[in-house]
């Protein structure tokens, strides 16, 4: 993916996880639903906001399952009601920025990879979109062949 050495990117990954208060456990869910692998978005309590954890997660299942040949179709989807994805976790980046960490330039550089993988899948990539999508959510979706936007009235 990117350029680091192993020990750069521990570093990294342990800086933002130290600033998050939440558990990557199940941030994302990757499974395969018949010939079709799906990606779910899985942090309903902060709209499915993009974090470092979930790109590292994303970005090679995206990648083999483009190279399955049981793959024919991608899918990503956000869970709860309220948001396909409210975009990057801006919360974290901004207290690492407080502390004197880096993390927005490898928040970038990795959600920008990952969308380019995305553009460049060779399998139909197809996301269904729900409420709120912003920023990252953007980038999830809009760079893959085909995405279907619902609408429904906050009431």
């Amino acid at each position: 993916m990117s350029g680091f050495n192993s020990l750069n990117r521990t570093n990294i990954i342990l800086q933002h996880l130290r600033m998050s208060k939440h558990t990557d456990a199940a941030e994302v869910l990757l499974k395969r639903k018949g010939c079709a692998g799906v990606i779910t978005l899985n942090r309903p309590k902060f709209l499915n906001a993009l974090n470092l954890s979930m790109i590292w997660h994303i970005y090679p299942q995206l990648k083999n399952w483009e190279q399955d040949r049981e793959t024919f179709l991608i899918i990503i989807k956000g869970t709860g009601g309220k948001a396909f994805c409210a975009g990057g976790d801006i919360r974290v980046i901004f207290e690492a920025g407080k502390a004197n960490q880096k993390i927005a330039q490898d928040y970038f550089r990795e959600e920008y990879t990952l969308n380019n993988a995305i553009g460049s899948c060779r399998k139909p990539h197809v996301a269904l979109i729900h409420r709120i999508t912003m920023g990252g959510g953007v980038g999830l979706s809009v760079h893959g062949q085909f995405r279907v936007a619902t609408f429904s009235l906050f009431l």
